[in-house]
């Protein structure tokens, strides 16, 4: 190395070069470090394999965008923890393809449900969804002869299972009675795979504030507001690979306005005045549970007491009842199997 001292100094292009000498290790060293971060083998200490799955048989069916539903079976079957933990895991789908990289062991899990959406897709199994509010429980009473009970989890919950000859005559009881509605009016039907919703509402307007006008000069305005209430609920079956019986996620979700509070406020010009505002007191149901049965029979659930803020109820009245009204939520899931159509 050659040291310079100012009696000493090095020409013009003596400086260029050991600049461009700088500038090519700087470069170098930054290529090197991105090198070492960006490209380099994926982790697989736990015997993860890559693989991929033909599912466009059932996204041809289905339509685009419905290789969502593959990916959300597949988390809920396996359990999204196991796809977030210390293992390095992947999966991801396109309209043809589903990709996992995953351990062996996952991965006959996966290749089990993607079977059940892809094998027969052409021809799917189907599933007519009736959802009634019932506006007493009484009518369990009456069919309590023939409600076989299954495991349900939700406290308040309950579902039974009956043979398809039984729900008819289940469903023509329930349509007789006087205080029976149904979401919509007739069943709603769902492909295998394929989730089925149901929903209705409304939106109720209340006073949320009072404010100034100082686009209008000096004044006040009742500033409004609006609160969604409804029911909505999604069905989402599958079959069994060997076809004997059926899974179904049900999802439910309720929100309703039970009253609105009103508060008194002074007003923004005159501090004397007193001016209402309203404070709405929501009532929410969540409900989300999975059920398994016998191909061959339909499933009934019991979602217990809950709110029914549809359309045409108390339309006539100008506020909100002070007690709101109960229902009981019956959902009735028929299959309609290839077979027997």
């Amino acid at each position: 190395m050659e040291l310079f001292y100012e009696d000493h100094k090095p020409s013009g292009m003596l400086w260029a070069a050991c600049v461009c000498c700088l500038v090519a290790v700087l470069m170098a060293s930054a290529v090197s470090l991105w090198a070492a971060d960006g490209v380099g083998e994926i982790p697989s200490d736990a015997g993860q394999v890559w693989k991929t799955y033909d599912i466009s048989p059932f996204v041809q069916q289905a339509g685009a965008g419905s290789q969502k539903h593959v990916v959300d079976w597949v988390l809920q079957e396996t359990g999204y923890a196991s796809w977030h933990g210390d293992t390095v895991t992947a999966l991801s789908a396109t309209q043809s393809v589903l990709r996992c990289f995953h351990t062996p062991a996952m991965q006959a899990r996966v290749e089990e449900i993607v079977a059940r959406f892809v094998e027969d897709a052409d021809l799917p199994h189907r599933f007519s969804v009736r959802v009634f509010g019932v506006g007493s429980p009484s009518w369990r009473s009456d069919a309590h002869a023939i409600l076989q009970p299954i495991p349900a989890a939700t406290p308040g919950v309950q579902a039974w299972m009956m043979s398809r000859e039984e729900a008819v005559i289940l469903v023509a009881t329930l349509v007789r009675r006087s205080d029976c509605q149904q979401l919509p009016t007739g069943p709603v039907q769902a492909a295998n795979g394929l989730p089925a919703m149901l929903a209705g509402g409304r939106k109720k307007s209340y006073v949320q504030d009072v404010g100034l006008r100082p686009e209008m000069g000096p004044g006040w305005q009742m500033l409004g507001g609006s609160c969604d209430e409804g029911i909505a609920l999604d069905v989402h079956p599958l079959m069994l690979r060997d076809e004997a019986g059926v899974e179904a996620v049900v999802r439910l979700r309720i929100d309703q306005v039970e009253r609105m509070v009103p508060v008194v406020v002074g007003g923004p010009i005159q501090k004397n005045s007193r001016l209402q505002i309203e404070v709405p007191q929501m009532s929410a149901v969540r409900i989300g549970e999975r059920f398994r049965w016998p191909a061959t029979k339909a499933l009934v659930i019991g979602m217990g007491l809950v709110p029914w803020p549809m359309p045409g109820q108390n339309a006539a009245a100008a506020t909100l009842p002070s007690t709101p009204q109960r229902t009981d939520l019956v959902v009735v899931v028929e299959p309609r199997l290839r077979s027997a159509q």
